[in-house]
């Protein structure tokens, strides 16, 4: 008997169960008035968001506005306004904190730019502002150019890309003091097959681009100028690659021979020893810009090598024609 007792009692519904209360005697009045709130509740808020959802979204809060864009501190060779171009050419205008693509225009406008390498995080925030990490492209060496006879400076980075050349020169359209800061490169007939923001297009670029990476700014302690393209070796013809000189102001050269390989580590590895032993050879006998400009310095060969001069042979020049401005 009171083990009946007990089953009953334990698979009785607990009068404290929120749907039991719906069903308890005289509950039904009260079951009728929850569900009524619930359902204008609901009613309600889908009402009010009809009637004022626009004014809510349109608020000063959601609507970002150019200057609430956060981008990177600019480096000092950028003079370029990247965030109100970036706004102008990617229509960044009359959005929402709201908008489910925010983030996606606003990566996609910034990686279009041409002094941008990648963007690698953009986030939205509460009140209207983005914040864009991103990292810019840096010059390496600036190319000799001709347009429409005149003589220019291109930048180019470290992969081959034309930088934005009007950064680098000055109102009346000559070079800016900010571009005698850069190694030059000579190539014969050197021309962009693209707009700024894409890569040169010629490998004769791209190779000398890859020598002035390895010198970076040591280029100037060692009394360099320019970088060009030399006479062919036997090697260098075999592989269709072509061989480089360095050149001080007064002639001096220093040949080079080919381009480190983008991808080979040996060849940056020795590329970096070259730099080593000539920096040795500058600090034992002076700078090169006081060697005669009869006599050149031959980098190719062995690791262990040392750097040795001698006399140019008698010949045609393979250098530039560029006079040094």
């Amino acid at each position: 008997m009171n083990a009946a007792r007990r089953k009953r009692k334990t698979g009785a519904r607990s009068p404290f169960s929120p749907m039991a209360l719906l069903f308890q005697p005289g509950a039904g009045r009260q079951a009728i008035v929850i569900l009524v709130m619930i359902a204008g509740m609901t009613g309600g808020a889908v009402y009010a968001w009809q009637r004022w959802g626009d004014r809510i979204t349109e608020g000063p809060e959601y609507v970002l506005l150019p200057e609430n864009i956060e981008i990177p501190a600019k480096p000092t060779w950028i003079r370029s306004d990247i965030r109100a171009e970036v706004v102008r050419d990617g229509s960044l205008t009359d959005l929402s904190i709201l908008d489910t693509q925010l983030i996606v225009k606003v990566a996609q406008a910034f990686a279009m730019h041409s002094w941008v390498e990648r963007v690698t995080r953009v986030s939205k925030h509460y009140p209207a502002r983005v914040v864009v990490e991103m990292v810019y492209r840096k010059p390496i060496a600036m190319v000799e150019v001709s347009v429409n006879g005149q003589a220019g400076l291109f930048p180019i980075d470290i992969e081959g890309v034309l930088l934005p050349p009007a950064d680098f020169i000055t109102e009346d359209g000559t070079a800016a003091g900010n571009a005698r800061e850069y190694l030059r490169i000579f190539v014969p007939d050197a021309a962009p097959t693209g707009p700024v923001g894409t890569a040169w297009g010629d490998p004769r670029v791209d190779g000398a681009a890859r020598i002035a990476a390895v010198f970076q700014d040591r280029w100037k302690d060692l009394g360099l100028y320019r970088i060009a393209i030399g006479a062919p070796d036997s090697a260098a013809v075999a592989d269709l690659q072509p061989t480089y000189e360095l050149l001080t102001k007064n002639g001096f050269r220093v040949i080079w021979g080919k381009a480190p390989d983008a991808d080979s580590a040996a060849e940056a590895k020795a590329a970096l020893a070259k730099v080593a032993k000539l920096a040795t050879y500058v600090q034992t006998n002076g700078s090169l810009e006081s060697i005669p400009g009869a006599t050149h310095i031959d980098l190719r060969g062995r690791p262990d090598f040392d750097p040795h001069t001698a006399t140019l042979p008698t010949g045609p020049s393979w250098g530039p024609t560029a006079t040094n401005r």
